[in-house]
């Protein structure tokens, strides 16, 4: 049983042997012919056709194309797809279906192939679109916050714009550019190198495609940190005003203005004074309202802090002034110059005064007998028309306008006994 085991055993190794023999033979002697492909990308050619005209172009669909090719079975393994360049050329594009033919090369190993290459995409799709220039000027975007009491400054940028070329629907969805640096806790200059940056109308960031070439890649930043101070306002008002009307003061909405600097250049600033040729008021009779730029005040390398406005309102008050009548009682210390010899009596008793100033300054205004003198010094006995004078100093904002006039009776004191004490009486009398 083991001899017929091992006889068919040994017969099929010899199948098999005679099998692998007549494989050998068909390969080396026959040799015959099979059919393989790759996979290889298509390339461009006279593509400054279409970017001299204006225009732009995009692949639709796939970038790749097989080749196939016929090789003998013993060469298949010389083939690759490094041997083959595929490519199209724009000088042939056909505007009417926007399509272009696919050519195969071959680039190495062209004796192993047994006919020409073909490609199984005959053509492939081109889309073109208007090519646009455009110039987007940098703007600057601040992350973080300065030190506090300090403030941006002129920023200097190198270069201050870039320039994007590519497809107008691409180059129509940029709506700015910029670029982005930290300042978080700076209180001096910064400097350093950003990356533009593209954002749509919304301030959405974009990422360029790769049909959209830019003229930098790189920005050179450098950043002014300015100390900020607050000014208190100081105010020149020249002019006078019109007759019976008086100037009383000037009211501003602002007390103080924040300006920033260099800190050298805000050493020796602590006010900001509005000059008298703004603030004129010659003949006013009425309040006058100054509108000041106050940015056009600012000493050399000062500036308004932050987003301060620039202009603040000025009121000049002008308030008109009126008459006001006091009727003063005299009393006998009013006299003065008198002699001992006569009694003097004044008849009213009552003068009046007129005195000018503003309605709340008469208001708080209260006159007395000792405001007041009577010079009764060479008066004879009779009766005298004399002028009351006003002998108090008020305050300027007071104006005494007129004084009224009295009759003083002279009345000479009677010679003998009990006459000093008729006398005295009659004093203590006037008094009350």
């Amino acid at each position: 049983m083991k001899e017929k085991q091992n006889k068919r055993r040994g017969l099929k190794l010899i199948s098999l042997l005679g099998a692998f023999l007549v494989w050998l033979w068909v390969v080396n002697v026959a040799d015959p012919v099979m059919t393989d492909t790759v996979e290889i990308p298509v390339e461009i050619e006279n593509g400054h056709i279409l970017t001299e005209n204006g225009l732009t172009y995009e692949i639709v669909g796939k970038k790749t194309t097989t080749v196939s090719y016929e090789v003998h079975t013993t060469n298949a393994y010389r083939i690759h797809a490094s041997d083959f360049r595929a490519y199209v050329d724009m000088a042939e594009l056909w505007s009417v279906t926007g399509s272009v033919p696919v050519r195969i090369e071959i680039l190495r190993n062209a004796s192993y192939l047994v006919s020409t290459p073909v490609s199984k995409t005959t053509a492939i799709k081109i889309e073109t679109e208007p090519l646009q220039t455009k110039r987007f000027e940098l703007n600057t975007i601040l992350n973080g916050e300065l030190e506090e009491g300090f403030q941006a400054g002129q920023i200097k940028l190198s270069p201050d714009h870039i320039y994007l070329q590519g497809p107008e629907s691409q180059i129509g969805q940029i709506s700015s550019a910029g670029i982005e640096f930290s300042i978080d806790g700076l209180n001096s200059e910064v400097s350093g190198v950003s990356i533009p940056r593209f954002y749509d109308a919304n301030g959405n960031r974009i990422e360029l495609s790769n049909r959209i070439e830019k003229n930098c890649d790189s920005v050179d930043y450098t950043m002014e940190v300015l100390k900020v101070k607050e000014l208190t306002l100081d105010f020149e008002v020249t002019g006078e005003v019109t007759d019976g009307y008086r100037f009383t003061g000037v009211k501003c909405d602002v007390k103080t203005v924040p300006v920033a600097g260099l800190k050298s250049a805000l050493a020796s600033i602590n006010t900001l004074t509005i000059p008298g040729d703004i603030l004129e008021l010659e003949g006013a009779s009425t309040d006058i309202v100054k509108t000041v730029d106050i940015s056009k005040l600012l000493p050399n390398g000062v500036t308004l802090a932050g987003s301060e406005r620039k202009e603040i309102n000025v009121t000049l008050t002008v308030e008109r002034l009126e008459d006001e009548v006091y009727l003063v009682d005299l009393d006998y210390g009013c006299f003065v110059g008198g002699s001992d010899e006569y009694i003097y009596r004044a008849d009213p008793n009552r003068v009046s005064v007129r005195v000018r100033a503003l309605r709340e300054e008469l208001d708080s205004l209260r006159l007395d007998a000792d405001d007041l003198a009577i010079d009764v010094s060479g008066l004879s006995e009779g009766a005298h028309v004399v002028d009351v004078q006003f002998i108090t100093e008020l305050d300027p904002a007071y104006e005494v306008v007129a004084v009224g006039t009295c009759s003083v009776n002279v009345t000479k004191i009677p010679d003998g006994p009990g006459a000093t004490q008729t006398a005295a009486t009659e004093e203590t009398t006037e008094a009350e």
